[in-house]
């Protein structure tokens, strides 16, 4: 595809489910004739790596009634699902890999019923780099040039970093696995193979399933700093959490006392005591902050913010980003067997012999005498590390290179404005530039999950659709307020 005369109103770099899901908010608010452009590298849209698995094992952490791809509708995945499996109840946690078909034909049928003049397209292609000039953006793909009047970046997350620890020639080999999620990533590990997996999250979790879907009966060592398994869903009582305003009011900042994330934690306890006491326990606890836990990051200052993420995070991500409980109970029986284990601790340093076999240098958590560990394998399950822009696709490090974007003070993502506005280096949004999902995380935190991102996927398609000069169906939902659902 070429430049075309007339530029697309709307330029989508990315078809996971964030930019499938900004599609599908377009094509279903615009009431005049708009032309939207999707560009994906893959074939498919909708699923990216989160829902592109193939394995039935790997579940949604999130109740099938709680997943629709509209925050008004919560239930629309679920009335979807029912149509070819009728049993499903609003509390199962169903595969992974039925999420990215549902976002696939809602999608088809937004397409199928936009208004006439609405004009869409999918472009299977890889964007090298962008251009701003003269109010328009010039896309560079290894198919040609696209133009756009708008641009959203829709990347998802960025690849794990290598550890930076000495690696021995490790990652240049055939047993080091840096992503799980790459194709073929795990086709070189033998059946009875001892396996490092560097993580203890869900990530960790998702990887040691696909072992298992494999035949994988080796023994798996899993190691991360805290040496901590997410927690599982489970009932969590009846509970009534205060009011939001009331929430926001308890933790107002002051010019002379500013907001604290020690603050923030104490509120929390009392809020868990207080469930106790009603015999619902902290899980509801967590689910109820939820649609107050972006204001609350947005009055932290950054100070607070990098205290949180040292101190605070991983007992947050363990609590917040929880196990399906049939996954909960396959993990406790493969520790229970002794193929799964534990570690706390750091990665000193890798090397690799001339037989293959890896040695892991580790620090055991408080003590500081070193170990050793002889594996075949090491997989890097650590996730995205908030390093999206200098690890991730090379998109963002040239547009920060050149000052177009701005890296966000923790590091976590690019700096925004209002619904994803991209700022430059000087700090001005032009507003031709716009992301979503989690390249947005060191502004808003939680924004990895389908119930925020399809808020704000709403948010910033009613904003594109005004700026273009376009009529609007309803006004846009609040960002902060999206539907709890204890999960991502």
């Amino acid at each position: 595809m070429r430049a075309h005369e007339s530029p697309w109103d709307v330029a989508i770099v990315g078809g996971g489910a964030s930019g499938t899901l900004l599609a599908i908010h377009l094509l279903r608010q615009a009431h005049v004739p708009l032309r939207i452009l999707l560009l994906e590298r893959d074939e498919q849209v909708g699923q990216g790596l989160a829902y592109s698995t193939r394995t039935e094992c790997h579940l949604l952490n999130v109740p099938a009634a709680r997943m629709g791809a509209f925050g008004d509708d919560p239930e629309h995945f679920l009335r979807w699902l029912r149509r070819t499996e009728p049993g499903t109840a609003a509390g199962d946690f169903v595969p992974r890999l039925h999420y990215g078909q549902y976002l696939e034909e809602v999608l088809k049928e937004a397409i199928a019923w936009s208004t006439p003049g609405v004009h869409f397209e999918v472009m299977t292609s890889e964007v090298h780099s962008l251009r701003e000039h003269a109010n328009r953006v010039t896309l560079s793909t290894r198919d040609g040039a696209v133009v756009a009047r708008t641009v959203v970046l829709a990347l998802g997350n960025a690849p794990p970093a290598n550890l930076r620890v000495e690696d021995g020639g490790l990652y240049t080999s055939g047993r080091y696995h840096r992503s799980p999620w790459a194709e073929g990533a795990l086709s070189g590990v033998g059946t009875r193979d001892t396996v490092l997996l560097v993580g203890t999250g869900l990530t960790m979790v998702d990887t040691v399933l696909s072992l298992e879907a494999r035949g994988h009966r080796g023994t798996v060592h899993a190691l991360s700093r805290h040496g901590l398994l997410p927690h599982r869903h489970a009932r969590s009582g009846t509970y009534v959490s205060p009011p939001i305003r009331a929430v926001l009011r308890a933790l107002r900042p002051t010019a002379s006392r500013p907001l604290q994330a020690r603050a923030v934690l104490h509120l929390l306890r009392e809020e868990v005591a207080r469930a106790e006491r009603t015999g619902a326990n902290w899980r509801a606890v967590v689910d109820a902050l939820r649609p107050v836990t972006v204001p609350l990051w947005r009055r932290l200052p950054v100070d607070e913010q990098r205290r949180f993420l040292r101190h605070l995070r991983t007992y947050w991500d363990v609590h917040r980003h929880r196990m399906a409980p049939a996954v909960g109970d396959q993990v406790e029986r493969l520790r229970a067997s002794g193929r799964l284990r534990l570690h706390a601790a750091r990665v000193r340093g890798f090397s690799l012999d001339d037989a293959g076999q890896v040695s892991v240098r580790l620090a055991p958590r408080g003590q500081r005498r070193e170990e050793h560990l002889q594996v075949q394998h090491v997989v890097n399950c650590t996730g995205p590390e908030g390093l999206g822009v200098r690890h991730g696709h090379p998109l963002l490090r040239e547009l920060t290179d050149a000052g177009t974007a701005l890296p966000d003070a923790l590091g976590l993502g690019l700096a925004t404005q209002g619904p994803g506005a991209l700022l430059n280096a000087r700090g001005d949004a032009r507003g031709r530039l716009f992301t979503l999902g989690p390249l947005r995380r060191g502004e808003l935190w939680e924004t990895t999950a389908v119930p925020e991102i399809r808020v704000q996927a709403r948010a910033l398609a009613d904003h594109l659709l005004e700026r273009l000069g376009r009529g609007l169906a309803r006004p846009p939902e609040p960002l902060a307020a999206p539907a709890a659902d204890g999960g991502t």
